[in-house]
């Protein structure tokens, strides 16, 4: 073969060689296109699933967000509640241990009397002491100064234990309640006397244990006694 014929040939060999790479690159540029037209085809076709997709766990997270969002409303409330439930237990516990101190300390005056010192005595009785109660006492003073007077001695009184028969309502003046009261009293005939039985002279200082049902009353300064009697 001449050397223009193996030019020739050589020449063919390149040409069919670059066709088949051209064809190959082609091929390979249609299998991507190919590929990319599936790829959006695909994703075309999953848009509205996506969407769905998407809306569901939108309103899933609407849905926790709102139930935690209820949630601590709901415990806000409760803690609210209770702490209130706790104040208000608190106030009641407080008011009924200011009943029961005041009725310890109108006892305790009523039942203690020094015949030295009558005066003291009733003016004591009078500060523990409220409407009919109160009544009493100033319309007996005289009797009463008269039979702390006649005691053999001086009389002395201790509250044992005291518990409320009704539980006060509230604070409000003109509340009442009702404590029963165990003392201990060297002359018991002073709760509840006015003076005319002429008894008190003649107790000794022997203590006598006693029950009383006292009625307290809540008056602008404290906790008073309204009404006494021993049961």
């Amino acid at each position: 073969m001449t050397d223009a014929g193996r030019a020739d040939a050589a020449r063919t060999d390149r040409g069919t060689t670059d066709a088949a790479i051209t064809a190959r690159v082609q091929l390979a540029r249609d299998r991507a296109d190919e590929a990319t037209r599936t790829a959006r085809t695909a994703r075309i076709a999953a848009a509205p699933a996506l969407r769905e997709r998407a809306v569901r766990r939108t309103r899933v997270v609407r849905t926790v967000l709102l139930a935690t969002a209820v949630a601590v409303a709901i415990l806000a409330i409760v803690g609210a509640v209770l702490g209130w439930q706790i104040r208000g237990q608190r106030a009641e516990i407080d008011r009924q241990a200011e009943v029961l101190e005041s009725a310890r300390a109108a006892v305790t005056a009523m039942l203690t009397a020094d015949p030295a010192d009558p005066a003291g005595f009733v003016d004591g009785v009078l500060a523990v002491s409220t409407g009919a109660q109160r009544d009493r006492i100033e319309s007996a003073r005289d009797a009463l100064l008269a039979e702390v007077r006649t005691q053999a001695g001086r009389s002395v009184g201790q509250v044992v234990s005291a518990g409320l028969v009704t539980d006060p309502a509230s604070d409000e003046v003109g509340t009442a309640v009702d404590v029963l009261v165990v003392a201990d009293a060297t002359n018991p005939l002073l709760l509840g006397s006015d003076g005319t039985d002429g008894q008190a002279a003649a107790v000794d200082t022997t203590a006598e244990r006693i029950t009383a049902l006292i009625t307290m009353e809540r008056v602008g300064d404290g906790w008073k006694i309204a009404g006494a009697s021993q049961s």
